[in-house]
Order: C-alpha cells, then structure tokens, then sequence
C-alpha cells in the first residue's frame, strides 16, 4: 500500500536547524494544522510523539504533585481530572493509562516514586512501540534503549540498583539483558543501538549535565537525519520534524545565557577531553 504524501506541506516548512535555538513555529499550532492535513491514521501517529506530556501530566494530576500542568499533551487538564475523578465509573483514557491506574489502585504504597514512573513509562512503550510504522517505532525504541543505557551508566557511577532504575518491555529484551548484567560495552550494543560507540563516549566524558544532554540532542538529530533521508514527502519526514521541533522548544526554555554558550562550550569541552570520530563531527 502506498504512503500517502504531503508536498505542499513538506516544502513549506521552515528549517530547522540543531544549532539555533529559536521559534520558527509552535509545536502546538502545527499539530493542531497537521489535524486538517494530515489523514486520520497518520495523526493518530502523531499523537504518539506528545503522549509523554499526558504521561507527566497524568502523575501531576493523580499524585498532586506540585508541577504545572503541560499543555502539549493530548488530554486537556478538564477532561484528565474528569476522567480521574471518583465520579467518573468508565475511564476513557489510552489503554496503557487504564492499566496504570488499575495497577495502581491495587498497590499498597499510594506515593510516587521511580517504580511508579517506570511502570507508567514501560506500559507507554510498549503501548507505542506496537504502531506498525517502521520509523516511528525504531525511534521509540532507540529513545527507550538510549535512556536505558545512560540511567545504567550513571547506575553504575553513583552506586544505584539496576533493577530499579531500567524501564524493562518485551521488545527491548536484548539490551535490557546486557544493561543488567552490566556488559556495559558499547561493542555489545552496535547490533541494537545506531551511536552506540558516540552515546558511551558522551556519557564518559566530564562535561556537565546539561552539555551532555546536548551532545546527546545532536545524536538523536542526526539519528532522525539519517533514517529519513530516503522520505521525501511521507507521514516520516513530518513526524522527524515534529521530534526536532520538540527538541528545539526544550533547549528555548533554558535562559538566554545559557542557551548562547552552550554550544560553545560543549564543544571546547569535548575537543579537550576527546577525539569525535567524524561521523560525529558537531560542525556538521
């Protein structure tokens, strides 16, 4: 079956670029554009990519906790508190959201804690990563494996349980099973994971946090680069913008000082501590 394509609305997209921080649109007006355009099976694909704001907004919400409400999630902040509240009898939520609560309910300890968040992160994934297309689901799946790889590194660093820090799904058994028997090679990885050798350098190396989490921006940019490069006008270029934009909006919300020497400084810091192989060349 042929994928349906969207020229007029590929071409005019404005660039994006990994290195400006800046607005060229909001996530939210577009999605709410790419409602009219886009067709009914490939929006529900869209929809995917912004469930991890419901997710964050669904523990603010049944928890209490003391964080804004987001709203680029799906779910309104007036349908969330009617759908979780006691005199609602049906839950009309994502199937996964149902589980949660479910499971939830049933647990003695009523607090949030990780193995609350992992449980609703691992019902998500593997929630999502059952969508039929190729592209969308390998993305989730290097995501998931990504964060996986970097909480058992800083596991390891900081003296952490494994077991209680991964997010374990019957589709990431491989790297789970390395990431927990603490075969933390990026050599183990390359059949699994694209980067794997550029991720475990980036976690080695002593730059900060948030310059790290840059470097690892750039590797899901070129990621998304690289796997729709043979997309012209299909649902996949649409959603690789999409993550970008997402990406993008993330890095806007740090403060002007910040965001104007990050790069500057997060390349002085890895030509001091490293060599990038070029592929991985921050110039590109």
């Amino acid at each position: 079956m042929l994928k349906k394509e969207y020229y007029c609305l590929v071409s005019g997209l404005p660039d994006l670029f990994f290195n400006e921080n800046k607005a060229v649109i909001n996530s939210l007006v577009l999605r709410e554009e790419l409602k009219t355009i886009l067709s009914g099976k490939d929006y529900e694909l869209l929809k995917l990519l912004f469930l991890q704001f419901d997710n964050e907004n669904l523990l603010t919400l049944y928890f209490n906790r003391r964080k804004s409400f987001q709203d680029s999630g799906i779910i309104s902040k007036k349908e969330f508190e009617y759908q979780l509240s006691p005199e609602n009898e049906v839950i009309e939520l994502p199937p996964y959201m149902q589980q949660f609560i479910q499971w939830i309910k049933k647990r003695e300890s009523k607090d949030l804690n990780t193995e609350v968040e992992n449980i609703l992160h691992a019902l998500f994934y593997e929630y999502a990563l059952q969508t039929k297309n190729e592209f969308l689901r390998n993305w989730l799946m290097f995501e998931l494996n990504t964060k996986n790889i970097l909480t058992a590194l800083n596991c390891i660093r900081y003296g952490y349980e494994l077991s209680e820090q991964l997010i374990k799904v019957k589709q990431n058994n491989n790297v789970y099973s390395l990431l927990i028997s603490k075969r933390l090679k990026h050599e183990y990885f390359e059949d699994d994971l694209p980067f794997s050798e550029q991720i475990f350098k980036i976690s080695e190396t002593e730059a900060s946090l948030i310059d790290r989490e840059k470097a690892l921006d750039k590797i899901k940019w070129d990621y998304l680069d690289e796997n729709t490069f043979f997309h012209y006008f299909t649902i996949e270029k649409v959603l690789s913008y999409v993550i970008k934009l997402l990406i993008t909006e993330r890095w806007m919300k740090l403060d002007t000082k910040t965001g104007k020497s990050l790069l500057d400084r997060l390349m002085n810091d890895l030509k001091t501590s490293y060599e990038f192989p070029a592929e991985f060349s921050l110039m590109k």
